[in-house]
């Protein structure tokens, strides 16, 4: 059940926000690590503790969120059937799709704040170090190729991904995807640089403060707040790609045939019906 609703939630999450789709995962998925054994090695009252929180989480979750999933998408799927959904309505949608996470992050930070003392120095530094490593990898293979070869892998994903979603591309829908790519600017080495203050901030709190009588509202502080961490620029690119992603799906709502039409109102219902299907549960 709890990969379903994670799966799920993943799925709408890159559907909604696109390259965004990152701020689900690049705010606090560092601290989500506590419970997966590869990163942190808990132990039996550990587990046990947050075995419990987190059953409370998803049960809030599927009986409160879950609705909230369901009105969007119904929203998109009724917009998509009359032809017009423009770059503005989907910038709308971005933004709604991000209070979803940010809902999230919220109801459950608090309760992060409260377990984080119960973790000891050995297991704080072996999760920070996973994530370190983690870091290094990204920036290797970052940096195994150049901008050409980016260029090109992001307008193969982006295709494949609308391929998905409404079916075979016209060449016009393939030169919509191509013309929009080169109008996305680049914000990996800040969010990299954004991405690596946050954890050293998490890292040293949670190293020395954690028994500290004002941790646990310093530490909700920075799960609550992670923008306090970001620099401008890089909330300035993140602006302009959802606006030129907008655009770029505006484009080719217009282009769509009857077929993709149907293909893509299906797609929506699909999910529409697996949240259904996840609310009886």
């Amino acid at each position: 059940m709890m990969k379903k609703y994670l799966l799920l939630f993943c799925a709408l999450s890159i559907f909604l926000t696109g390259c965004s789709s990152k701020f689900a995962y690049n705010n606090i998925d560092w601290l989500m690590y506590w419970y997966i054994d590869d990163y942190v090695e808990l132990d039996k009252t550990q587990k046990k503790l947050l075995d419990g929180h987190v059953a409370q989480w998803m049960t809030w979750h599927r009986q409160d969120e879950l609705t909230e999933y369901k009105t969007q998408l119904e929203q998109i799927k009724l917009q998509v059937s009359q032809d017009d959904v423009s770059a503005q309505q989907w910038e709308q949608h971005f933004n709604n799709a991000k209070q979803h996470w940010v809902r999230f992050r919220d109801h459950i930070s608090p309760e992060l704040a409260r377990l984080a003392p119960s973790l000891t120095d050995e297991q704080v530094n072996a999760l920070f170090a996973e994530l370190d490593k983690e870091n290094q990898k990204r920036i290797e293979e970052r940096l195994d190729g150049n901008f050409e070869k980016r260029l090109k892998k992001n307008i193969k994903n982006t295709q494949e991904n609308a391929r998905e979603f409404i079916g075979k591309l016209s060449l016009e829908q393939k030169n919509i995807i191509e013309s929009f790519a080169d109008d996305f600017q680049s914000s990996f080495d800040l969010w990299m640089a954004y991405r690596q203050r946050i954890q050293s901030a998490a890292h040293q709190m949670l190293l020395n403060e954690r028994k500290d009588a004002n941790f646990k509202e310093k530490f909700l502080a920075l799960l609550s707040h992670p923008e306090t961490y970001q620099d401008e620029k890089l909330a300035q690119i993140s602006t302009h790609n959802n606006q030129v992603y907008a655009s770029m799906l505006a484009a080719l709502t217009k282009s769509v045939s009857p077929k993709q039409k149907r293909k893509a109102i299906d797609e929506l219902q699909d999910i529409i019906d697996d949240i259904s299907d996840l609310q009886k549960d």
